[in-house]
């Protein structure tokens, strides 16, 4: 090919690839065109159906109004069938699961304890109203202000569901006797067939008459009777008791309400409405005849027919009450009651946070506590004298001690202090009770009366008193010895100070056991106003001579008593 072939040739080649590459274009264009109608198209279509479908929709929903309409206007004029009401349904069966949330754990009801309210504002019958009134109680303290509208709330609800238990935690002292009884006794006075419907649980016998005393005296006017389950009785006479008539409320303590739960058919607790346990802490650390055990299966028993599931479902259900003055936040320890979401309300300031696994202690908000420090053990007698002279305690005083032993020879060193170191012979000298384990149960229950009508001045005891016992007169609570615990101190001082009455708690205290009992008590949950003072007790010139003859004197009476 010539040279003048060749640039011709190669216009022609490029002129065919335009040609080729226009034709592609010319073939994508329309290609795109076609793809762009349809597109245009299906927005249409979609765009009508839609409009369509809302216009559908409207249709429909004003046909819907008018099918309603239609449907209520036929359901007036229809005829109701009459005499016919839903049954009861049988309620789905529930685990006796203790919950270990701990919502309830941490936030309990925190109550002021100077809080009092009129009991003819509390909601109570005018009959209830008179009985307090004639007891001498015209206010309702912290515990019972806060307590009695909750359980007069509760106590007229029927359903099946279980009613929510309350735990309390208030100071010795401080009521809670008339914080249950009272509601107790308003929601079963209108009762038609006497059952026992209410037990009362208490860890010692003298408790179980001051509770009954005051639960017979607030259901004066009504039909009730409170009877009282006591181990000094022969149990065949109780047994014809309850046989004979029903109580409508029960006060024991747990080894004898096993007994009868056990051995007498007619003390059942298929009819329990409440059941109380007032020392809690106490109750629940006894065993006796695994009686939290027993109580419970016998509690929770289930009826077997459906007529009697229906009846006990559909009912008053049991509500538990638990009370106590140092009450534990560790829901395992309640674990045996069967404790389930139960409301929590403390008496008391909400000063510090308590961890699960403690206790909330509290003292009455009157009392006064001091803290006397000793450095020589060997003079605390002598310090014990001084204090009481020192301070004008004259009676009135309760003083514990650690053993019997301790109580005894101090019971009798007092008095040979009161001739040996009285310098004015006009002071009265002081007239000493002991009361301990050791002493019979009459003779200690003589002594304790003689001290409440002021025969006797001063008691000294151990633990066996510190709970239980309510003297309106005690004004003093000496701890000789220091508790082993915070639980052991609070019930303690408790003896004192009750119901808003003013009161004053000394402890003696060995420098080595100074910080201990400090940690000890700043547990205690207090008023902002409270706290434990230091306070000292002087010797006097030329007492440690007559404290040295004192001692000589006790150890001739102790010699020839051997």
């Amino acid at each position: 090919m010539s040279d003048a072939q060749q640039p011709r040739k190669r216009k022609r080649g490029q002129q065919r690839i335009g040609d080729r590459k226009a034709a592609d274009q010319k073939i994508s264009n329309e290609k795109h065109s076609s793809i762009l109608q349809k597109y245009r198209s299906l927005s249409n279509s979609i765009n009508a159906t839609e409009a369509a479908d809302a216009s559908n929709l409207l249709h429909y929903a004003h046909s819907d109004e008018n099918k309603i309409e239609q449907s209520q206007t036929q359901a007036v004029d229809q005829p109701k069938p009459a005499g016919l009401v839903p049954l009861p349904q049988r309620p789905l069966q529930k685990k006796d699961i203790i919950s270990t949330s701990q919502e309830w754990i941490v936030e309990p009801v925190y109550v002021k304890p100077t809080i009092q309210k009129p009991f003819n504002r509390l909601g109570l019958s005018e009959r209830m109203v008179k009985n307090l009134a004639s007891a001498g109680f015209d206010k309702a303290f912290a515990v019972q202000a806060s307590i009695i509208p909750v359980l007069i709330g509760d106590s007229s609800e029927i359903s099946p569901d279980g009613k929510q238990p309350v735990l309390v935690n208030a100071a010795t002292g401080s009521g809670k006797t008339l914080a249950y009884g009272i509601p107790i006794v308003e929601a079963l006075s209108q009762r038609v067939i006497p059952q026992i419907r209410a037990v009362v649980i208490v860890p010692t016998r003298p408790l179980i008459q001051q509770v009954r005393g005051v639960l017979e005296s607030l259901a004066k006017g009504t039909s009730l009777r409170v009877f009282s389950l006591r181990s000094e009785r022969p149990f065949a006479d109780e047994q014809a008791a309850l046989q004979a008539s029903l109580p409508d409320i029960l006060v024991t303590t747990p080894g004898r309400l096993v007994d009868h739960i056990r051995s007498t058919q007619s003390c059942t607790m298929e009819h329990l409405r409440y059941l109380v346990i007032d020392e809690a802490d106490r109750l629940l650390n006894q065993s006796f005849q695994d009686w939290v055990d027993v109580l419970m299966e016998s509690l929770h028993a289930k009826g077997a027919s459906y007529d009697s599931l229906v009846a006990t479902s559909w009912s008053y259900n049991l509500q538990k009450l638990v009370f106590s003055a140092t009450l534990t936040k560790d829901a395992g320890k309640w674990a045996s009651l069967r404790i389930k979401q139960p409301r929590i309300i403390i008496v008391g300031e909400k000063s510090k946070s308590v961890s699960v696994d403690e206790e909330e202690f509290s003292v009455p908000f009157t009392l006064v506590e001091y803290m006397i420090g000793i450095a020589d053990a060997s003079i605390k007698p002598l310090i014990l004298h001084n204090l009481l002279r020192q301070e004008f305690i004259s009676g009135h005083c309760i003083i514990f001690s650690r053993s019997n032993e301790t109580a005894a020879r101090l019971t009798r060193l007092l008095g040979i202090l009161d001739r040996e170191l009285s310098q004015d012979k006009r002071i009265k000298p002081y007239k000493v009770g002991l009361v301990t384990g050791e002493i019979d149960a009459s003779l200690r229950k003589r002594t304790l009366k003689e001290f409440a009508e002021d025969q006797i001045d001063l008691i000294i005891c151990t633990d066996i008193i510190a709970r239980g016992m309510d003297i309106e007169s005690i004004q003093h609570v000496i701890n000789y010895d220091i508790p082993i615990s915070g639980r052991e101190y609070v019930h303690r001082v408790g003896r004192t100070a009750r119901a808003g009455r003013s009161g004053t708690a000394w402890t003696l205290v060995l420098r080595p056991e100074a910080k201990w009992f400090k940690s000890m008590t700043n547990k205690i949950r207090r008023s902002k106003e409270q706290k434990l003072f230091n306070r000292e007790v002087s010797i006097w010139d030329g007492q440690e001579e007559l404290y040295e003859k004192a001692l000589n004197i006790l150890e001739k009476q102790v010699k020839g008593m051997q």
